[in-house]
């Protein structure tokens, strides 16, 4: 029997999350190094206090913020993939990522966390098992292919290595079986 959450436990879960969403948002700003405590409690229109109460230290905002990003990826990715490969419905994510506004790119917080706070890329990778299938080599080698693409057009889209048009990304995908 599940129960029901109580609105005092609903108000405080969606105060963490705008939290968070402040966080993400800084975060695409700034940059991580330059996030700090006082500028999310402001971001957020939560006292310091109230921000305290859900993360005590910056280094639990960023585990909580980079645990809700990988959590949000994954939970995109496995809709987009529904049954399908993971790795292609990986790639389709990435591609639509990069065409939207860079302050919208919040996938792209999680690298720019991972970057600035090098600690982190570990529990990242160990809460990413987006790709664990059991599969023949040649469809592990093809969905292999598939993720490293998408990894480099998502490092591209954080660097600003290239300009991807989305006709280009389009492309992309339909070359590689994706679309």
């Amino acid at each position: 029997m599940s129960t029901i959450p109580s609105p005092r436990a609903r108000a405080a879960g969606a105060r963490r999350q705008q939290v968070l969403d402040a966080a993400a948002a800084l975060v695409l700003q700034k940059g991580a190094a330059s996030l700090t405590l006082d500028a999310v409690s402001e971001a957020a229109h939560v006292s310091k206090g109230g921000l305290l109460y859900y993360f005590d230290s910056k280094q639990s905002l960023f585990e909580a913020l980079a645990d809700h990003l990988v959590e949000q990826l994954q939970i995109e990715v496995e809709r987009q993939a529904a049954g399908g490969s993971l790795a292609k419905a990986y790639l389709q994510v990435v591609a639509r990522m990069g065409e939207l506004p860079k302050d919208e790119q919040v996938f792209k917080a999680l690298k720019l966390i991972c970057t600035g706070q090098p600690e982190l890329a570990g529990r990242v990778r160990g809460r990413l098992h987006l790709f664990q299938q059991n599969a023949s080599p040649d469809v592990a080698l093809e969905e292999l292919h598939l993720r490293l693409v998408a990894d480099g057009m998502w490092v591209a889209d954080l660097f600003s290595c290239y300009e991807i048009t989305p006709q280009q990304r389009a492309a992309l995908l339909q070359k590689l079986g994706a679309a």
